[in-house]
């Protein structure tokens, strides 16, 4: 207890935490590099801005909370004793730094002391977030950029601005907006695509484009447009050749949707029961061990080979859990990450893949699913 107290302290002295998860809603910081006086990396979070909530740069780490109120386990209703939950997820861009992803990750830890261990803790990984993560972003869309926060609208002059191009594509019933290369070259007849020159907006709608892409564009732009404060105004690219200039080319020789490597939308993958893996983490012996358990039924595995006094690796290739029994011991818990790691690397699974922390007791769905009988633990 002693040790918790003191975890706890440690996390309020971090002023951009105050007031977190003490209501309902979205809460989003960036990880930031400060910089001290002798130019040495001072790392730290700060508050993300609500009207950037869906941005995200590829070069930078974040750290997004999610606070709700828990359904009643009888009703299926919201309680309405007051009772808060929180799920956690640091979000990693695919160029972010080493030394960003440990802070994240730090400080997703801290943000979990703070809230007495509530929140169930989540890794995602840029365009493989998980299903909960793009919950919440289903109304501002998910937006990926390149670079920094430093290049942003606000941080430049207009005239200093460089030209975006926002490639829209729907994949997996997810509908995504990421940057890519201001060229002719980078568009296909099939997405949407968005042209932000700072003051101007132009919106390319392939014939091909599905209508969630086209529905998209049109939300983004408004979005745009408000954050800007009227700074920015949507031109129509038949009214202005500027268009065609910047991205170097014309209408004509846009890629076709096959050429431009169109992929059509699949059904997201869903949990196979008899392909999941489990692997129990120990320290029983006296030593650390991470060793592989054999499913108890031929469908697959059941919710009572899990055991209180471990932690255990629940892999259904869709997404990896690690469960933390209540019993479990302080070393299993710490550990946990760094094994996970190295089975991902041993196994070849791309690091990508969607990483939660789940102390037992705690509902989830996903996880739930991966086992054959439904009974909670």
């Amino acid at each position: 207890k002693d040790h918790r107290d003191a975890m706890k302290k440690a996390a309020q002295s971090e002023k951009e935490f105050v007031g977190a998860g003490q209501k309902v809603g979205l809460e989003i910081w960036r990880v930031e590099n400060r910089r001290t006086e002798n130019d040495t990396p001072d790392f730290g979070v700060k508050r993300w801005p609500k009207e950037e909530y869906g941005q995200f740069y590829d070069g930078d780490s974040y750290i997004v909370l999610n606070t709700y109120i828990p359904p009643d386990a009888e009703t299926g209703k919201p309680k309405k004793d007051g009772s808060l939950a929180w799920d956690v997820h640091f979000w990693l861009g695919k160029d972010t730094s080493i030394d960003e992803r440990g802070v994240a990750a730090y400080k997703t830890v801290e943000l979990d002391d703070l809230l007495d261990d509530g929140p169930v803790q989540h890794r995602e990984t840029m365009g493989n977030e998980s299903p909960l993560f793009q919950s919440y972003f289903k109304t501002l869309g998910l937006t990926y950029l390149s670079g920094g926060i430093e290049s942003g609208f606000r941080k430049v002059k207009p005239e200093e601005y460089e030209p975006r191009l926002l490639h829209i594509r729907r994949a997996k019933r997810s509908t995504k907006a990421t940057q890519v290369e201001c060229s002719i070259k980078a568009m296909n007849q099939g997405d949407c695509f968005i042209l932000d020159t700072g003051r101007k907006l132009y919106k390319y709608m392939g014939p091909s484009a599905s209508p969630f892409e086209k529905s998209y564009v049109a939300h983004m732009i408004h979005n745009l447009k408000e954050s800007r404060l009227g700074k920015s105004r949507v031109v129509n690219i038949n009214d202005d050749e500027d268009f065609w200039q910047i991205v170097g080319g014309s209408e004509s020789e846009v890629p076709s949707a096959d050429e431009g490597n169109k992929k059509l939308a699949d059904a997201d993958r869903r949990v196979d029961k008899k392909e999941v893996k489990m692997f129990r983490i120990s320290d029983a012996s006296g030593k650390l061990t991470f060793t592989a358990i054999d499913q108890a039924d031929e469908n697959g595995y059941l919710m009572s080979q899990l055991d209180s006094d471990d932690v255990f690796v629940v892999d259904t290739q869709v997404l990896i859990f690690i469960w933390r029994g209540k019993g479990a011991t302080k070393q299993e818990k710490s550990k946990a990450w760094k094994l996970v790691d190295q089975y991902i690397n041993e196994n070849n699974i791309s690091n990508t893949v969607p990483v939660t922390v789940l102390d037992e007791g705690k509902i989830s769905t996903v996880f739930k699913n991966a086992f054959v009988n439904s009974k909670k633990k």
